[in-house]
């Protein structure tokens, strides 16, 4: 069934960027890890959550928004405006790749987690970010 392009701009209008789902997943994961952490933290790239005492980023990226494999998949699934999602895509990988190399030469870990990730494995997420923190990293 084909929708229409009024039925995907509703669609497109209602994904959110901040207190999407896995953001929401995550959050609970720290605070049961009782991990201190900001949201949104005003650096560039304006990570999902920050643990500032360890200088941690951390971001959770939408496969699709933020293209994960897109360079050896994506590219061919889009039916409608398909140099519009390229573009689109291949601009928030550029922005990505820009805010790492920034971030760490700030002094900042920088950690992506895919969503899928999350979903699969969240307590491996945190474990990970656990890692990076000193010995007294509970905050």
């Amino acid at each position: 069934m084909m929708r229409t392009k009024k039925q995907i701009s509703f669609n497109m209008s209602r994904i959110r960027s901040k207190e999407s789902l896995i953001e929401r997943l995550f959050e609970r994961a720290l605070k049961s890890a009782r991990l201190g952490f900001k949201k949104h933290y005003n650096v560039l790239g304006r990570p999902d959550f920050v643990i500032s005492r360890g200088k941690i980023a951390i971001f959770c990226d939408s496969s699709f928004w933020h293209g994960y494999k897109f360079l050896k998949t994506s590219r061919h699934r889009f039916k409608a405006n398909k140099k519009f999602w390229i573009n689109k895509i291949s601009g928030n990988i550029r922005r990505d790749r820009l805010v790492n190399r920034t971030l760490k030469k700030q002094g900042w870990e920088v950690i992506r987690f895919w969503d899928f990730q999350i979903k699969k494995d969240i307590n491996k997420c945190v474990m990970k970010i656990e890692k990076l923190l000193p010995k007294n990293g509970r905050i």
